[in-house]
């Protein structure tokens, strides 16, 4: 049997602890067991007890083996020597301390040679705490490494491969080759970092010693680890004698053979192996872990708390350092590692949550990181448990995202009938609630709802290919909002369903198509209307091309385009399609009736939810909470395009700021509604898309219908708006129109004159300007804001600053302003500043925003006019900039403070602001840095502002890496809640004009990774022909986004057709015929058969040879 002592344990064990005297007699009395016992070799817990003879003769070859390694060159004896003197000065004090207690015991015994030896210094150190300062100055401190043993050209001796020492500079790094720059270095290894996610994470905290004074910790407890007991204490009952620190089972457990695993520190315990610990090992100087440490101990204390969870969750990152990585893009280990501890503390995080919003709050975002952490069969099942237990209305739409972001179950008949059921649990739901004022508000919250969730069903199924019956449902509803006859009050909802019914079977004009008069003039009416001609079949003529899938591309681009808009039994070519046409059985399942009480509130939410179905922005100048999250959903705001048409050189062939022109196209804009928008100049944005659309004729002609037949003045603006885009020369018709059916609105007048002047024709836009402020209107202060602002936008300083005093004063003076320049007094200055400051003053603490804000801008203009003299430069042609911007800086501090931070009017508001530092620029010198700044201040309350975005980097002439608009976009807009489609839309435009084909490829890509854009089937789209665009630099790359984006948004017929269209030359044959496959197993809707048409195809190109 071998005899030799078991191998010693040595960072995972302490020194067994020794009992006290048991009694309080003095220790001289056993003086010379006391001087054996502190002489004695130390005792391990796998060591045995020895014979005395041995342990001496053990240590006696020891030092003799030291002594013989260290050889006899004379170096190595003065080396021993010292460090030799330099253990006996350290211990001189101890022995000094046993001479006192006992002389004669010391005499009598003869101290061994052996013992009197030198400690050697450890071959290796055992570092607990490591280097904060390793990440930030990317090497380790040189005068804490030690001296490594090489051979071989800085090779490391004990390493395999290729691991070297190479001095960079004053550095001493590690590399994974053989000269400075051949291999990474291993600081910049983000493998190391992935490999952190296939290993479960362990949090280590200091073990409590039992009995121990809490009170003893202070602060400098928590600036070292302790390797052992600062004192001796007492073993309390429950302690084994002989226990070891071993907390593993011994071999005779029976808990069976002992398994493999990490040991940990004496000091140390896992954290998942104790509940009782609160005090984590961390190093307080690293912010990030001194907040996880408050967290913890939040959560701990406090459960419930959702924000602290969330906060723990958001944490994460930081911890795991995947922050810092934010320039490149992180890897599948990276992100399932990440998304796997999130996991996990949202899980421990749900059972101590009760209340409805917080848990909902909860499961949405483990459903998110689930999303990344598991497969996708586990993620279905979660969906299908969450489902059955809860039904509110925010788990149910990211239950239908993931429905409609798995092309594998993706099936366009379940998720339609998803939607209707929605819809149908809805209708019941208003039924049951008794419309009182005592519970209006949670009628008009259903009624919100209904909204939402129709937008998103029409919206589904007009993505899919049957565009009529989308159409026919929201002119359904229209009808049954604005047209209801006046005895339909009183009707129950079968009853006026039937009465709907009969309109719409008899087939007559409907809102939206010409000659429409609407459901209350049919009811009302004696006669039978005249029905509308029938149209003829328009079929397209197929291309000039021998490519069969072109040609067939084509075709059914075309059916698309005409198959738009409903129609008629009696129009041609509806036999051949039964989806044509649209009976009053197919929109049944879609229409919903919105009880009298709210349906005045109901009817402008309802007109800009038809105007996002048609891809515009709202025409409220306040949409409402659920107008703001519909901006926010891919799948109903997300249909950008033309991205891929916009050159990075556009407007950028210089690059000195002022040369170049702001990128005032943008698709997919977010901004406030504003007038100076819907009629912006090539010099300005705007509101409405220039590009005239498929959709912009229905939109004009519901608007004016609803304006001028239903009595819906609120649209009267934007309809006079769409006029101008599609035809200017019809904008003075629809204005005189409008402006007979509501004589007292001061926004037509005013939106007219813009008009007009856009046109050219200032004398006509004085005029009316001159004549609706002699008129007896309200809220005047808009007409005189034009005013001067024209007057200005032509270089008229004295007329405008004559506008803003007369805004204050007798109004005969206005029309000498025609022919002469008044003299303005310095009291007529002091007399005006006074009266709009009042005024401005006394609306904003009355809570009227909106002509607090008109106030405000005529102050602005009148400080940015009268000011002689400036801090900025300022030339002749240019006011003082920072008189204005301090007006509207202190406007807005006291906005903010009363809380209309996140207000329209606001928003409005600096878009005016924005406007003049604009203005400014282009007249004369300026500093950017001072445009930067205060663009940078409204970006602060509006991160996701377009007009905001683009000018701040226009302002912006760095050329460096990390410029301000990349910070910017980092730290403000790209985060949680400001994440959506514009702005990303904006990072990637940006890339194309400031960065490269790859950089700008990367910002598609952390676009489509978020889960704002993931659902965008048009910046899916956008990315496909940029690819394609690109191809040189990325070869492969359009065919592979291609099939990522048909995945992500399977229900989007138009961006499956990019196959046949922008990758037709990339695809073969067999690919092209999967694709029309898969379009049609899943339910997308599709005109003409490519089997028949290739076989016809196939005979006519026979003919023509």
């Amino acid at each position: 049997m071998d005899s030799r002592p078991a191998p010693p344990k040595f960072a995972s064990f302490k020194p067994k602890s020794r009992d006290p005297p048991a009694s309080s007699e003095p220790l001289v009395s056993n003086q010379d067991s006391q001087v054996d016992k502190s002489r004695r070799v130390p005792k391990f817990a796998s060591f045995k007890k020895e014979p005395e003879g041995s342990s001496k003769s053990s240590l006696s070859d020891a030092a003799k083996t030291l002594e013989k390694d260290h050889g006899k060159d004379g170096r190595d004896h003065r080396s021993h020597d010292q460090r030799r003197s330099r253990h006996t000065k350290s211990t001189s004090h101890h022995r000094r301390h046993e001479r006192h207690r006992s002389r004669s015991a010391e005499r009598s015994l003869s101290p061994a040679p052996v013992k009197q030896a030198p400690k050697e210094e450890p071959l290796f150190i055992t570092d607990k705490r490591g280097d904060s300062l390793i990440v930030r100055y990317g090497s380790n401190e040189r005068s804490k490494v030690p001296a490594y043993r090489r051979y071989g050209s800085g090779r490391v001796l004990g390493a395999t491969g290729r691991l070297r020492l190479i001095y960079d500079g004053p550095k001493q790094i590690f590399s994974l080759g053989g000269k400075l720059g051949e291999g990474p270095s291993a600081f910049r290894d983000r493998n190391i970092l992935a490999n952190t996610s296939r290993k479960k994470v362990r949090v280590f905290r200091l073990r409590s010693a039992p009995g121990r004074d809490q009170t003893e910790l202070n602060e400098d407890w928590y600036d070292y680890i302790p390797m052992s007991e600062s004192r001796k204490r007492k073993r309390t009952s429950a302690e084994p004698e002989d226990a070891s620190e071993d907390d593993g089972p011994n071999y005779r457990s029976i808990q069976g053979k002992a398994k493999a695993r990490d040991f940990v520190d004496s000091d140390l315990e896992s954290a998942d192996t104790s509940d009782s610990e609160t005090e984590p090992a961390v190093d307080i100087s690293d912010p990030a872990r001194q907040k996880s440490v408050e967290l913890s101990r939040r959560v701990k204390d406090h459960p419930e708390d959702v924000d602290a969870w969330l906060d723990f969750v958001d944490l994460q990152e930081v911890l795991l350092r995947l922050d810092q990585h934010t320039r490149q893009e992180r890897s599948d280990d990276e992100v399932k590692g990440l998304a796997s501890i999130r996991v996990s503390l949202l899980e421990e995080a749900l059972p101590h949550v009760s209340d409805r919003k917080s848990r909902e709050k909860i499961i949405l975002r483990l459903m998110r990181e689930g999303s990344r952490a598991w497969g996708s069969k586990t993620l279905t099942k979660r969906w299908s448990e969450i489902s059955r237990e809860d039904d509110s209305f925010t788990l149910w739409k990211s239950h239908l995202n993931h429905k409609l972001s798995n092309l594998t179950t993706f099936s366009y008949d379940e998720v339609k009938g998803l939607h209707f059921e929605r819809l149908q649990l809805l209708r019941q739901r208003l039924a049951k609630n008794e419309i009182s004022p005592a519970n209006s508000h949670s009628s008009i919250e259903i009624c919100n709802e209904l909204v939402y969730v129709f937008l998103r069903t029409t919206r589904f199924i007009h993505d899919a290919g049957y565009s009529e019956l989308t159409v026919a449902a929201w002119q359904a509803i229209l009808e049954l909002t604005f047209a209801r006859p006046r005895d339909a009050y009183d009707l129950e909802v079968e009853d006026l369903m039937s009465s709907f019914g009969d309109f719409w079977e008899s087939e007559v004009p409907r809102i939206g198509e010409d000659d429409a008069k609407g459901w209350i003039h049919f009811a009302e009416a004696e006669e039978m209307a005249d029905l509308p001609e029938s149209r003829p079949d328009a079929r397209g003529v197929p291309p000039d091309t021998r490519d069969v899938y072109k040609a067939w591309a084509a075709v059914e681009e075309h059916r698309d385009t005409t198959a738009r808009v409903p129609a008629r039994t009696l129009d041609e070519g509806t036999e051949d399609d039964p989806f044509r046409v649209v009976m009053f059985s197919d929109l049944k399942p879609l229409l919903f009736y919105l009880p009298p009480a709210v349906l005045t509130a109901m009817k402008e939410p309802l007109l800009d939810a038809f105007l996002l179905f048609n891809r515009c922005l709202p025409a409220s100048k306040a949409p409402s909470d659920v107008i703001q999250e519909m901006l926010r959903d891919p799948f109903i705001h997300g249909n950008t395009f033309a991205i891929y048409e916009m050159s990075s050189k556009e407007n950028h062939d210089s690059e000195e700021i002022g040369k170049r022109r702001p990128r005032f196209t943008h698709p997919n804009r977010s901004m406030a509604l504003s007038t100076e928008g819907l009629f912006a100049w090539d010099e300005w944005f705007n509101y409405i898309e220039q590009t005239p659309s498929s959709e912009a004729d229905f939109v004009l002609k519901a608007t004016k219908q609803l304006a001028l037949n239903f009595e819906f003045d609120c649209v009267g603006e934007y309809s006079l708006a769409l006029a101008k885009q599609q035809d200017p020369s019809a904008v003075k018709k629809a204005a005189k129109a409008l402006l007979k059916r509501y004589p007292s609105k001061t926004r037509l007048y005013n939106a007219y004159a813009i008009a007009e002047w856009r046109q050219g024709n200032q004398d006509v836009a004085r005029k009316v300007l001159l004549s609706a402020t002699s008129q007896d209107l309200s809220q005047k202060q808009l007409l005189w804001n034009t005013f001067a602002w024209l007057e200005l936008e032509i270089g008229n300083k004295h007329k405008a600053l004559a506008l803003c005093v007369l805004s204050t004063e007798d109004r005969s003076m206005v029309d000498r302003l025609l022919d002469t320049d008044p003299i303005i007094a310095p009291s007529q200055l002091l007399k005006t500043r006074q009266v709009l400051s009042s005024n401005r003053d006394f609306l904003l603490s009355s809570g009227d925003l909106s002509q607090a804000s008109e106030f405000a801008q005529t102050l602005s203009l009148f400080e940015y006019l009268s000011a002689e003299t400036s801090t900025e430069p300022m030339s002749s042609q240019q006011g003082s900039i920072p008189a204005a911007m301090s007006s509207i800086n202190a406007f807005t501090s006291e906005a903010v403070s009363r809380g209309h931070g996140s207000s329209a009017d606001l928003e409005r508001f600096l878009q005016f602001a924005a406007h003049i530092l604009y203005l400014h620029t282009c007249r004369g010198p300026f500093r950017p840095p001072f445009v930067r700044d205060q663009l940078h201040s409204f970006l602060e309350l509006f991160p996701s502002n377009t007009i905001f975005l683009n000018l701040f980097a226009w302002a912006d002439t760095s050329l460096l890496l990390n410029d301000p608009v990349r910070e910017a976009l980092r730290s403000l807009v790209l985060r949680e809640p400001h994440d959506r489609v514009s702005s990303r839309v904006f990072a990637i435009l940006h890339e194309l004009d400031a960065g490269t084909v790859h950089s700008a490829r990367a910002a598609f890509e952390a676009a489509l990774d978020s889960d704002s854009c993931r659902g965008s089937a048009g910046l899916w789209r956008s990315y496909v022909r940029f690819c394609q665009q690109n191809r040189k630099e990325l070869k492969g790359k359009a065919v592979e986004v291609y099939y990522r984006a048909v995945n992500a948004c399977p229900w989007s017929k138009e961006l499956a057709m990019e196959a046949f269209t922008t990758l037709v030359k990339d695809m073969d044959s067999a690919d092209l015929r999967g694709v029309f496959a898969t379009m049609t197993a899943k339910g997308l809707r599709v005109h003409v058969d490519l089997e028949d048409f290739s076989r016809d195809w196939a005979k006519s190109s026979r003919r023509k040879d």
